[in-house]
């Protein structure tokens, strides 16, 4: 194992990637990490929504956190049955369902199935930015390849993919020559790219089957998640209440984004609102 998966597979292990369960007053608010992420980028809001009395969960779903060496081997399927096992154990609780990036596109799939009181997605994933053409040659590729590198051409020094990093995992010293290298050299898996494809697809057919009040915030300078794509994806809602384009990029759950106490005041307002 090299040095780079070494210090994940020991950092992720903290207890600041663990779940998430704070007890309080209804309704109970369940946030969905992004991908590669852990609980831990919820932290900060989750904190200040326990402080307001709610009572807030953040599972570490399957394949992430100390288990990232079993991502590539989970499927759509067990992502959900992760989410939707607790909203459903909030029960008879309200829940309001908040999904970050990827985790926005398995909020979107759950609030399908197990209907929500309110629904709020943040940068939500709905599209693997590949070409039609790629697409059609994947299982070509697949034979020959390993998998894509998602970081070999990441510009290392760019504030924005710093705080990404720093948002996924902490220890990583992104100025160290070797750390580059070998996050350069990481390949996802063909089959782990197929299921991401699955998942944003899902997500965009089961948005108009969501019922319950959506707010979708979203950053304009967003590079993970394009602000186009969102648009897009926040179309296909027939209950979506509130569209929000805000400034910054795309890491919205950090507190020194600049819509951070924005985004702390709308999911007060929501919390607040359910609960009348």
């Amino acid at each position: 194992m090299s040095n780079l998966w070494t210090i994940l597979r020991n950092s992720l292990n903290g207890p600041e990637h663990h779940p998430i369960r704070l007890t309080g007053r209804s309704p109970v608010f369940v946030l969905l990490h992004g991908f590669m992420g852990t609980p831990r980028e919820w932290l900060p809001l989750a904190q200040q929504l326990n402080h307001a009395g709610f009572a807030v969960q953040a599972p570490l779903l399957p394949g992430f956190g100390p288990d990232l060496p079993e991502l590539p081997r989970v499927s759509l399927r067990t992502w959900l049955d992760s989410v939707l096992t607790t909203v459903r154990d909030c029960s008879p609780a309200p829940v309001i369902l908040v999904g970050f990036s990827f985790g926005g596109a398995l909020a979107t799939i759950a609030a399908s199935i197990v209907p929500p009181s309110q629904l709020v997605l943040l940068a939500p994933f709905s599209r693997l930015p590949l070409p039609f053409w790629y697409r059609a040659i994947v299982p070509v590729l697949a034979r020959f390849t390993a998998g894509p590198r998602p970081f070999a051409r990441i510009d290392f020094d760019d504030p924005a993919v710093s705080r990404a990093f720093s948002g996924w995992n902490a220890t990583l010293d992104l100025s160290d020559p070797i750390v580059r290298q070998e996050l350069r050299a990481v390949r996802f898996p063909w089959s782990l790219l197929r299921t991401l494809d699955e998942t944003a697809r899902r997500a965009r057919a089961a948005a108009c089957r969501v019922t319950c009040p959506v707010t979708i915030v979203q950053g304009r300078a967003d590079r993970t998640v394009r602000p186009q794509d969102t648009r897009r994806f926040a179309q296909a809602f027939r209950t979506l209440e509130v569209y929000i384009e805000t400034s910054g990029d795309h890491q919205l759950v950090d507190p020194t984004h600049p819509a951070f106490r924005l985004l702390e005041r709308l999911l007060m307002d929501r919390g607040e609102g359910s609960s009348e």
